[in-house]
């Protein structure tokens, strides 16, 4: 009897979640869809911003690699020649 009661427990929770996940995805695939009609933006649109957005990242990304370069240099060069350039620098 109690196994009987621990299965039917458990599969009506099972089937419970299972209805509330999928309710929970079907909510938010419908909201996602009316976001994306309302906003109006057009593919080639979309994938204009992401090239634009992406040129900006590259650069970003150039500056900070020459940054990097610079800190790696100082880091790796010797205590002597870095206060040698600092005396020179002077």
């Amino acid at each position: 009897m109690e196994a009987d009661a621990f299965f039917l427990t458990t599969f009506f929770g099972m089937g419970i979640g299972t209805i509330c996940t999928l309710t929970i995805q079907w909510y938010g695939r419908r909201k996602v869809k009316a976001a994306l009609k309302s906003e109006g933006i057009t593919p080639s649109r979309q994938t204009e911003l992401l090239s634009n957005e992406n040129e900006v990242m590259r650069g970003q990304m150039l500056r900070l690699e020459e940054r990097l370069s610079v800190m790696e240099r100082i880091t790796t060069d010797s205590h002597m020649s870095l206060n040698q350039e600092l005396e020179r620098l002077r």
